[in-house]
């Protein structure tokens, strides 16, 4: 009797295992479907910003790079499901549902320093110190006044770079960022 409990319980785990929790993809599925629905009314209010922030946070997993500072494209982070700061803000930045309610110069990486004077990068909306911050260090939205970061430089979804919310039009362009623009450029035309 033990034996047949174990093999019906296993076989009703064993699709779990191998798909994901169904209890998990149906919530999931559902926030989806809310936030798709919103992208088409062409807003995301902070509340689904959060929950965007908090399903990346919770998929992608910190892992600082070693002596090299690689770039890794939005492909490459979501097959690895690890990357660092720049790594995370990039698969952010990059995610449909931001990308088509977001227009392309509101959609920033941005270089900063924490309060305690460390670099980091974060993915910012909008300008000015009310902008939007979605961070790998906290789930929830603050505005760039409220998290401490002090901006060093921007990168918009179009490769432009800022300071201070200027384009710096002279300013060369990121090589690493460049790079993943054009590959996402070519994903978007199949």
């Amino acid at each position: 009797m033990k034996r047949l409990f174990r093999i019906l319980l296993i076989g009703l785990a064993a699709p779990a295992l191998f798909t994901g929790c169904a209890t998990h993809k149906l919530k999931n599925q559902t926030a989806q479907q809310k936030i798709q629905q919103k992208r088409i009314q062409g807003n995301l209010t902070k509340a689904d910003l959060a929950e965007i922030n908090a399903n990346w946070n919770l998929f992608i997993q910190y892992e600082p790079d070693s002596l090299r500072d690689h770039w890794q494209s939005p492909t490459e982070t979501i097959k690895l499901r690890k990357g660092d700061c720049e790594d995370i803000s990039i698969a952010k930045m990059l995610d449909p549902a931001i990308r088509k309610a977001i227009p392309a110069d509101q959609l920033r990486l941005s270089y900063v320093h924490t309060p305690q004077g460390e670099p980091h990068m974060v993915l910012i909306i909008g300008k000015g110190s009310d902008a939007l911050v979605l961070d790998n260090l906290f789930d929830g939205i603050k505005t760039l006044t409220e998290s401490g970061y002090e901006p060093v430089y921007q990168l918009d979804a179009n490769g432009r770079v800022y300071q201070d919310d200027i384009w710096l039009q002279s300013h060369p362009k990121f090589e690493k960022f460049e790079v993943i623009l054009s590959e996402l450029k070519l994903s978007s035309a199949y």
